[in-house]
């Protein structure tokens, strides 16, 4: 039994490695996680900005940088005041989502082998497919044949 499950892994190793990988990202996600980084860090840079003079003048900048986010209410836009913080936590999450959705637009599909020609002895018509097809149905006349490959 043991025999077999190590055989099949082997074959599907095998197949997988005949297999050619295609990395597909999709564009409109790709802009929006775009726009959500640098929205992310447009926000954390003008928390920066904002607490810079206080900081780089105190001993301790950790804990001056902690009070300000807590005790600063800039006026980025006139008539709508919040604190320094609501900045920092958007920022925060603005950039862990458009690094989320950036690695969720992309995706890895495997693809058989070559392909190859093949031509019916039949009827002589070739088409495109797969190298590993041994019995197959022409798609031209629906025989059942050994298809001949050819080179083009």
């Amino acid at each position: 039994m043991l025999h077999k499950s190590n055989k099949t892994k082997r074959q599907t190793k095998e197949r997988e490695s005949r297999m050619k990988r295609i990395l597909r990202t999709q564009k409109s996600t790709y802009v929006l996680s775009l726009i959500l980084c640098l929205t992310g860090m447009a926000a954390l840079f003008t928390t920066l900005w904002k607490t810079w003079p206080q900081i780089s003048s105190s001993e301790n900048a950790f804990s001056t940088f902690l009070t300000l986010l807590w005790t600063e209410k800039p006026d980025l836009i006139p008539g709508l005041e919040f604190k320094l913080v609501y900045l920092f936590i958007l920022g925060d999450v603005m950039l862990i989502s458009g690094v989320l959705t950036w690695i969720l637009s992309r995706q890895w599909f495997l693809l058989p082998g070559k392909t190859v020609w093949f031509q019916c002895p039949y009827c002589n018509k070739k088409w495109k497919s797969m190298e590993d097809k041994a019995l197959v149905h022409c798609p031209h006349c629906r025989q059942l044949i050994h298809p001949k490959m050819i080179e083009k």
